[in-house]
């Protein structure tokens, strides 16, 4: 496929303590690209050890961030690295052009060989990942279970004032988009007509079926030749609260639960590309081909905005 080169309770805490406290490597949870997550025992030797090639990234909305945070860390949110609705898209969620991308990175103090870890509190930290492989830096980690993790394991937050972003403008420089990593609407609308391309709804399943329109999508449903796969199934439950990613064998019961092949081309679509990254970074992990993983960027708020684009409703 051508595509496109644009854009709880007690034990609940015990067993997520014990789920990222293990030491994350390449072979960490016995997956092929383990380097990519890093625990939080990791994190906190790095910065006891004042690492000054480390930047931690805090991907959560500016109020709870307030409200306590990973020392040192620093917070960005979605209006920092997306277009401002209507330049040029009328829609919000479209991640910056080469150029934008590569200001706020600089702004933030990363250089092309800072060691950067991003974390979050929902799902956001991997769609920053994303965003920064999509631009050529590929040496990012992922905090294993976000912020949740390491209050679990290390009691008592960071309530100070935002750290301003970086002590010096960074020499990070954005590469071209790389080929694969994103999709198109047109991408979208061509692969029902392809073989060995599947498409993947990863929102909720009220999204799913029409039942729920969310924040400023135009209309509800799906896209027709879409199969529905939520974010979470890649993510730990315990006591219904999400943790850490799964492990190997559990991702490859994922995969063969949805006869999902590694030699077709994949494309998954959420609200606004940021759940669906979930999907991407987790067969990343596995060691599938990048160039085979896609996130549709616009995902259903672009899709719904136009109206020649069809729509189901219903299970």
């Amino acid at each position: 496929m051508r595509l496109q080169n644009r854009v709880g309770s007690i034990v609940a805490v015990v067993c997520l303590a014990s789920t990222v406290a293990a030491v994350a490597g390449p072979k960490y949870k016995g997956l092929a690209r383990g380097e990519s997550l890093i625990t939080v025992d990791q994190l906190k030797q790095l910065l006891d050890a004042n690492d000054p090639k480390l930047i931690v990234l805090a991907v959560v909305e500016p109020a709870s961030y307030k409200t306590g945070h990973i020392p040192t860390s620093i917070n960005v949110w979605r209006p920092d690295y997306e277009h401002k609705v209507g330049q040029p898209y009328p829609f919000e969620g479209m991640l910056l052009d080469r150029e934008g991308f590569q200001g706020f990175a600089r702004e933030l103090g990363i250089d092309n060989d800072s060691k950067l870890v991003v974390y979050d509190e929902k799902y956001d930290a991997t769609s920053v990942w994303w965003a920064f492989h999509l631009y050529g830096k590929t040496d990012v980690r992922v905090l294993d279970g976000g912020y949740p993790a390491w209050k679990a394991v290390l009691p008592g937050t960071d309530t100070s004032p935002a750290r301003a972003r970086g002590r010096k403008t960074g020499n990070f420089v954005a590469t071209q988009r790389r080929s694969g990593w994103l999709a198109s609407m047109d991408d979208v609308r061509g692969a029902q007509a392809r073989k060995g391309v599947r498409v993947w709804d990863a929102r909720e399943p009220e999204e799913w079926s029409g039942a729920e329109k969310k924040g400023s999508a135009r209309r509800a449903g799906r896209i027709p030749w879409a199969a529905f796969q939520s974010w979470k199934v890649y993510r730990v439950e315990i006591d219904g609260k999400l943790t850490g990613f799964k492990s190997a064998p559990e991702i490859r019961q994922v995969i063969k639960t949805f006869k999902m092949d590694p030699r077709d081309e994949h494309i998954f679509y959420c609200q606004s590309g940021v759940r669906s990254s979930t999907a991407v970074f987790a067969l990343w992990l596995m060691g599938w081909d990048p160039d085979r993983l896609y996130n549709y960027e616009g995902s259903w708020l672009e899709w719904s905005y136009h109206d020649s684009n069809p729509v189901v409703t219903g299970q």
